[in-house]
């Protein structure tokens, strides 16, 4: 392992790598760096993934972090004992994992993925 866990092609002992001031030299770092991307893709870029309308991805915060209090309400209601409350955040939580499945398929069929 090299400085910073890279692993070099050689490990040969006469090998000498420029450190400055417990830095590699700017011309070896750029070195490494064209070694990364050539071995990334070949130097293609990487496909664009399609943007997720802002919409979607609020309603998906909404909805997970709805059903966590719902599931996160009943826990407490049933050690509480209150058995009606704790049915009807039951409830609560069955009807946002519903949500949840709706939501991401309506994100799959306005990506066009269906």
């Amino acid at each position: 392992m090299g400085p910073g866990g890279r692993r070099f092609e050689s490990a040969h002992p006469d090998q000498q790598i420029p450190v400055i001031a417990g830095c590699l030299h700017p011309v070896v770092r750029a070195e490494l760096m064209q070694e990364d991307t050539a071995e990334d893709g070949g130097g293609q870029p990487a496909p664009t993934q399609p943007q997720m309308p802002l919409g979607i991805v609020i309603a998906r915060i909404l909805v997970v972090t709805s059903m966590s209090f719902a599931a996160a309400a009943a826990i407490f209601f049933l050690v509480g004992g209150l058995w009606l409350l704790a049915l009807v955040s039951i409830a609560a939580t069955a009807i946002f994992l519903g949500l949840m499945f709706v939501i991401e398929r309506g994100a799959e069929s306005s990506a066009g993925h269906s």
